[in-house]
């Protein structure tokens, strides 16, 4: 991720490499007009071709200060006043369904410009008349058992999901309480229904057609198409595979993918953007048969219809300006197209997704500003999937992200395309915590570390408690290093506590809200930019960014979070059935200077534990039960060797369980699934149950991957840099791998089937 690019190397990230060219040769894109003159002004410059000759177009965005959306491969970027760590992005497509974007990263540290003085905000948070509801998200996939052809081997089985299927949700009187489509994934989250039993799901089974009994849900239901809603129960998924009639007996099915295998199209929240290919029907004059539906985001399509047994037909496969028609193949069966014998076509598009070779940035004197992040090359980065990382729960909108800060009182109100009106700021809610220099009576604790498991940040944590339902966490976030030497964990942390190349500062706080939670407090969350103002969005995994609460929710857990927070209902509400994160030191770095050492520091990462334990509230507590693991009659420094009682349990029948709940589970997963808040997910308890290793059980799907249910194939762990450390990890430990072997079932990830790219 990008603070693993950056590194020492950079220095100071800014006005160091002297640029030997004219600006306009080195990329500066200066008109020498005084709008784009500076010392606050950057040129951007991206050198992009195409293998196909295909004319390239561009979009641009920043995460502070503004920049010139041009469709051009230059552009100026105004930097924002004061220091920190920004962020500029630049999307390069080919018209043809090719997408690739690149992040480019320069420091204002060194530019001497003040951050804004913004006028002081003190808002509540508003009362909500809305409860939290277990309605979650519906999943929709063919409810045929479709195979598909794989070279040099047998037909394998590869679940299709259904975009774009209109979906009602209806009480038994038939009254529709909520309407939609499902998205690129095939899935639909629910909003706030209200408890009760009995909402049937009806969708329309064909595009444009009538809608119907859409069933049957998985679980256990009373009825084939209801489901339950329970008051602040843990929300799910829900699997709907609508049901299908003899009466369409050509089912036909398959993948579409560019020339380098992955999907056509591309999807991302904070460019806009969302492309698919498309496929109809045609009768073999070039008539439509049905309307045009969008391939799923993994490639595949499903579409089903009622056809002469004996006819021929064709297939129309777009992608933007791309067209092709394709003949359907003839049914094997001597009865023609019938239902129970699917159909696959594929087709992969002569095209290629655009490359990037460099973006560079220029200052107005011609010097070379900042650095183009290039993904770090691991394990990570050839699983299928990489994408979804931090996304895998949901995916917000910048609406959806307004609406949240919204509900929490931290804006005043959003337009309509989720822009911020009146945000807090860094310091106002510093000040409505009691931080220093803020502070009223209240203690301050403080820790400042490398989470080098997880983000690979360097940390600068601060929590204080002002009552018994007001405590809050703030964590202000710069590069970790490249390596693992001492000498470079000493580097960044003192370019840390220096307050240079801050990347962001995500505050969490348990609190109340008027009307919600019963009253109760719960937890929150709010990212601010280096200059303390409010961000809709941040880029955690390196993967592009996310915006808000999903971008937090992927490992702070929501029992109450469907997929997207504006989902929810027109005034959703702001539980999240969130947790903190306890403060896990064995997957952490700390300095050689005496007061940074984990010695030094060991009180302190108590005291923050302690904080944490007082915020578990949610009904199931795992973090209670951890953090009194870790500290066991009283003691003050946290015990890196500790295993669960389950653990140590099946040790006797599995030797080396403790190593893997050690190496892996406590290593890479456990702070993550302790703050989830359910059973469900918790893998401190019934190990014999959970790590089996047999093929599609939960973890091995999860984990492993190569399993029909591409959605969840290799899913976790949900952040690129623990699964690269534990690559790492298991690559210099047979006896690591192993038991990884025995306990997941694999060492290495396996593709998804068929079809091994997204």
């Amino acid at each position: 991720m990008f603070e693993q690019r950056l590194g020492n190397k950079l220095g100071l990230l800014a006005l160091g490499l002297s640029c030997t060219l004219a600006i306009t040769s080195c990329g500066g894109g200066s008109t020498g007009n005084s709008q784009d003159s500076g010392v606050n002004k950057t040129y951007l410059t991206v050198n992009a071709s195409d293998a196909e000759g295909d004319a390239l177009q561009y979009q641009w965005r920043v995460t502070a200060g503004t920049i010139e959306n041009r469709n051009s491969p230059e552009t100026v970027w105004t930097m924002p006043d004061g220091p920190g760590l920004h962020f500029a992005y630049v999307t390069v497509f080919d018209g043809k369904g090719g997408y690739v974007e690149q992040q480019y990263a320069v420091s204002t540290d060194a530019l001497g410009t003040d951050a804004p003085v913004r006028a002081t905000i003190n808002r509540a948070a508003p009362a909500s008349a809305s409860s939290a509801w277990s309605a979650g998200r519906l999943r929709f996939r063919s409810s045929d058992t479709l195979l598909f052809a794989q070279s040099g081997g047998a037909a394998v089985e590869r679940l299709v999901f259904l975009p774009d299927v209109q979906v009602q949700i209806e009480r038994p009187a038939g009254n529709i309480v909520f309407s939609g489509n499902t998205d690129l994934s095939g899935e639909l989250s629910l909003p706030d229904l209200g408890a009760g039993t009995g909402y049937i799901v009806k969708c329309a089974t064909v595009p444009g057609g009538p809608v119907g009994d859409c069933g049957p849900l998985n679980g256990a239901n009373p009825t084939l198409y209801t489901f339950d809603v329970v008051a602040n129960d843990a929300v799910g998924v829900r699997t709907v595979r609508p049901p299908l009639t003899n009466a369409r007996n050509l089912r036909l099915y398959g993948h579409v993918a560019l020339g380098d295998g992955t999907a056509c199209g591309a999807q991302s929240e904070f460019f806009g953007l969302q492309s698919a290919a498309t496929v109809q029907l045609l009768q073999s004059d070039g008539t439509p048969l049905s309307p045009s539906v969008r391939v799923n985001r993994f490639g595949d399509y499903a579409i089903d219809a009622a056809v002469l047994a004996h006819g021929q037909y064709q297939l129309k496969v777009g992608c933007e300006a791309y067209s092709a028609t394709l003949a359907v193949p003839t049914s094997p069966d001597a009865l023609g197209y019938v239902a129970g014998t699917p159909i696959e076509l594929d087709h992969q598009i002569a095209n290629t997704r655009p490359t990037i070779a460099k973006v560079v940035a220029n200052g107005p004197d011609g010097n070379v500003r900042g650095r183009m992040i290039v993904p770090e090359v691991g394990a990570a980065t050839s699983l299928p999937g990489w994408r979804q990382f931090l996304a895998y729960k949901g995916y917000d909108t910048k609406l959806s992200a307004c609406l949240y800060y919204q509900s929490i009182g931290a804006v005043g109100g959003c337009d309509a395309q989720g822009s911020l009106q009146d945000p807090i700021t860094l310091d106002d809610w510093k000040r409505a915590h009691k931080f220093k220099p803020y502070d009223s009576g209240n203690t301050e604790v403080a820790a400042v570390y490398i989470n080098r498991m997880d983000l690979n940040l360097v940390r600068r944590m601060y929590a204080t408690k002002t009552a018994d339902d007001d405590i809050a966490f703030v964590v202000c976030n710069h590069p970790g290093p490249d390596g693992s030497s001492q000498l470079e964990v000493d580097a960044v942390l003192d370019t840390g506590l220096a307050d240079q190349k801050r990347v962001a500062c995500v505050a969490m706080e348990w609190s109340t809200s008027p009307g919600v939670n019963g009253g109760n407090p719960f937890t929150k969350f709010l990212t601010f930019g280096p200059d303390g103002s409010l961000l809709p969005s941040i880029n955690l995994d390196g993967r592009g960014e996310k915006y808000m609460p999903g971008a937090c929710v992927a490992c702070h857990g929501g029992t109450q979070y469907n997929g997207r927070f504006a989902a929810r209902g027109s005034a959703p509400s702001p539980y999240l059935g969130a947790g903190f994160l306890p403060f896990d030191t064995g997957n952490y770095r700390f300095g050689s200077n005496s007061s940074l050492s984990e010695a030094a520091q060991s009180q302190a990462i108590h005291d923050l534990n302690m904080l944490v334990q007082k915020t578990d509230n949610r009904g199931y507590p795992a973090t209670t039960r951890l953090i009194d693991g870790w500290y066991p009659n009283g003691t003050f420094t946290l015990n890196k060797q500790y295993v669960p009682p389950d653990w140590v349990a099946l040790e006797a029948s599995k030797p080396g369980a403790a190593k893997f709940y050690r190496e892996v589970v406590g290593g890479v997963c456990r702070t993550c699934h302790i703050a989830l808040g359910t059973q469900r997910f918790d893998w401190d308890v019934q190990p014999a149950l959970r790590f089996t290793g047999q093929s599609g059980s939960l973890t091995n799907a999860h984990f492993c991957g190569g399993t029909a249910d591409v959605a969840v194939n290799v899913s976790m762990p949900n952040a690129l840099i623990s699964r690269d450390r534990l690559a790492d990890r298991i690559g210099a430990d047979p006896e690591l791998a192993a038991l990884m072997k025995q306990f997941l079932g694999c060492v290495t990830p396996a593709a998804d089937p068929a079809y091994a790219k997204r």
